[in-house]
C-alpha cells in the first residue's frame, strides 16, 4: 500500500477545489485546506473529520502566505503535494479596458501570482526534506485564449504556464514535480453568473456554449490533478494540461 499523501489546497473547500480535496481524500490522503473564511471548510471536517486540516489563509497578505504553508505543513507533519487553486476569478472580476484600474490590478495580481509564487517558495524545503514532491497550479484556458472583460485574470493565468516551466527546470533536481492544470468551461455555477455578468456590460462570452464535449464538472479538474501527483505521472513535469472538453480544438 502506497502512504497517503500529505496535501495543502489552497482555496480547497468551493467549487474546483473542494472536488481536487475530496479527490485526495478519496485516496487516504490528509488535506491542509486554506480559505479566507475557514467557516467554509466546515462541512469538509464534518463529513472526513481529522484528515482535513482548516487553515485560514490570505493570498493577499504575504506574510500570511508563509505563515499558512509553515502551520500546514507542521499540522500534517511534512508536506508531498501543493496544489496553487485559490484565485480572484468568476463573477466580480470582469472589467472592460477602461475599467481596468491600479485597485483591480493589485488585486489580481497579488492574488493569482504573487500568492502563488510566495506559497510556492514557502513549501519547497518541506518537499525537499519529503525527498521530493509536486506543485500543481491551477490555470485556465484563458491562459492560451483570454475571454473578453478578462484581460488582468487571463495575463496571471498564462503567468502559472510560465512559472510551470521555470519552476519545473529549477527543481528537477530535488525531484519536485511541477504542472499547471487549465480548466475549460467547468459547472460551477460561477460559469452562468459571470456569462450574465459579461452581458450586463454589453460583452460576448468567447466560452459559454462553445465546448464540444458540453461543460464539464469539477470533479474532472480533480480527477487529473490526483493523477497527476500519482507515481503514474512521474515523468510529467514543466507543462500546462488542458481539461477543456475541446473548447481549444
Amino acid at each position: 500500500m502506497p502512504t497517503p499523501q500529505r496535501v495543502i489546497v489552497t482555496g480547497g473547500a468551493t467549487n474546483i477545489g473542494r472536488a481536487i480535496t475530496d479527490a485526495f481524500l478519496a485516496q487516504g490522503a490528509t488535506v491542509a485546506v486554506g480559505q479566507r473564511r475557514p467557516e467554509v471548510i466546515a462541512p469538509l471536517v464534518e463529513k472526513y473529520g481529522s484528515r482535513v486540516i482548516p487553515l485560514r489563509l490570505d493570498l493577499e497578505q504575504p506574510k500570511l502566505c508563509r505563515a499558512f504553508i509553515e502551520e500546514a505543513a507542521a499540522r500534517l507533519g511534512g508536506v508531498d503535494v501543493l496544489v496553487n487553486n485559490a484565485a480572484v476569478t468568476g463573477p466580480g472580476v470582469t472589467r472592460t479596458f477602461d475599467e481596468i484600474d491600479e485597485a483591480y490590478i493589485d488585486q489580481v495580481l497579488n492574488v493569482n501570482v504573487r500568492g502563488v509564487l510566495l506559497c510556492s517558495q514557502a513549501v519547497v524545503p518541506h518537499l525537499r526534506r519529503a525527498g521530493g514532491g509536486v506543485i500543481i497550479h491551477i490555470s485556465s484556458i484563458n491562459a492560451f485564449r483570454p475571454q473578453r472583460g478578462a484581460m488582468v485574470y487571463a495575463a496571471s493565468k498564462a503567468a502559472m504556464t510560465s512559472f510551470t516551466q521555470s519552476m519545473a527546470k529549477d527543481l528537477a533536481p530535488d525531484r519536485i514535480r511541477v504542472v499547471a492544470v487549465a480548466p475549460g468551461d467547468i459547472g460551477t455555477g460561477r460559469g452562468d453568473q459571470l456569462a450574465q455578468e459579461l452581458k450586463e456590460r454589453g460583452i460576448t462570452s468567447d466560452v459559454a456554449g462553445a465546448t464540444p464535449l458540453g461543460v464539464g464538472a469539477p470533479e474532472d479538474i480533480g480527477a487529473v490533478v490526483a493523477f497527476l501527483c500519482s507515481k503514474g505521472a512521474q515523468f510529467v513535469t514543466g507543462t500546462t494540461w488542458l481539461v477543456d472538453g475541446g473548447l481549444l480544438a
